[in-house]
C-alpha cells in the first residue's frame, strides 16, 4: 500500500510535469502566434503599399457620391463621351465604337441601321435633355449626312412615365427628314430589360452590365490621352460594382 507521503510526492511531481508541459506549450504557441503576427503585419505593410500606388478603392464617381443619378452622371457622362469635338479629344472614338458594337450584336440588333465606318467627316450633333411634345430625351444622337437619328433613353433607378416610350416612338415616327429605318430607340437599362411602355417592338434593349460594359473595354486601347483612359476605367469600375447582380444573376 501507497504511504500519504508517497501519494504527495507523487502528485508533486505531476503537478511540476504539468507545470513544465504547459509551459512548453505556451512557449511553442507564443513562437507560433509570432511567426503569425510577422506575416500578418508583412501582408498588412503590402496592402499599405498596395494602397498607396494603385489606391484600387478609389473611384471619383463615387467619392462625388454621383454613381446612382442618371442624368447629372450617367446620361452626361455619355452624350460627353459620344461627342467628336468633346473635351476628351478621341474625336469620333467613343461613337465609332459605340456603333460598331450594335452592329455586331446580332439577334435583335440584326435590324439596326447599316453605318459606314469610320464616319469621320460626318457632322455630329448630341444633344442630353432634349425637351421634345411629351417628354424630355435624354440621349439624342443624329447626323444628316450620315442619315441617322438614334435616341438613348436611360433608366436606372427611375420607373418608366406613363407611355414614355411610346411617345418617344411616335416623336421619332414624325421626324419625316430621316427615313424610318434610320430613326433608332435604344432602351438602356442595368439589365437590358424588356420597356413596359413601348406601344411597338421598334426598339433596342442595352445594358449597363453587359454592353456599355463590352462598348467601352473596346474603345480603351483606342484612347490616347491617360487621363481619359482613367476616367473611362473608372468609370467601367462604377459600373461593375452598381450593376454586378446582374453578372452573378447569370451566372
Amino acid at each position: 500500500m501507497y504511504s500519504v507521503d508517497r501519494i504527495g510526492q507523487f502528485l508533486e511531481r505531476y503537478r511540476a510535469f504539468a507545470q513544465e508541459a504547459s509551459d512548453l506549450r505556451l512557449h511553442s504557441l507564443t513562437a507560433r502566434f509570432g511567426h503569425v503576427r510577422t506575416a500578418l503585419e508583412a501582408l498588412a505593410d503590402l496592402d499599405r503599399r498596395y494602397q498607396r500606388q494603385i489606391a484600387p478603392r478609389f473611384n471619383l464617381f463615387g467619392v462625388l457620391r454621383l454613381d446612382r443619378y442618371e442624368v447629372r452622371t450617367h446620361s452626361a457622362f455619355l452624350t460627353h463621351l459620344f461627342r467628336p469635338n468633346g473635351a476628351h479629344g478621341q474625336g469620333i472614338l467613343f461613337l465609332d465604337t459605340f456603333l460598331q458594337y450594335c452592329l455586331g450584336k446580332g439577334h435583335q440588333f440584326d435590324r439596326f441601321p447599316r453605318i459606314d465606318l469610320p464616319t469621320e467627316g460626318a457632322s455630329w450633333d448630341v444633344v442630353a435633355e432634349k425637351s421634345v411634345p411629351g417628354g424630355q430625351l435624354d440621349i439624342v444622337i443624329e447626323s444628316r449626312r450620315s442619315n441617322l437619328l438614334m435616341v438613348v433613353e436611360n433608366k436606372i433607378d427611375a420607373p418608366e412615365q406613363m407611355d414614355q416610350l411610346g411617345r418617344y416612338q411616335d416623336w421619332l415616327s414624325r421626324r419625316s427628314n430621316y427615313p424610318p429605318d434610320r430613326r433608332v430607340l435604344i432602351y438602356l437599362t442595368p439589365d437590358g430589360r424588356r420597356a413596359t411602355t413601348a406601344s411597338r417592338e421598334d426598339y433596342f434593349c442595352l445594358s449597363y452590365a453587359r454592353d456599355v460594359s463590352a462598348w467601352l473595354k473596346s474603345a480603351l486601347p483606342g484612347i490616347e490621352a491617360s487621363r481619359v483612359r482613367d476616367a473611362v476605367i473608372q468609370y467601367l469600375d462604377l459600373i461593375g460594382n452598381l450593376f454586378h447582380f446582374v453578372a452573378e444573376a447569370e451566372t
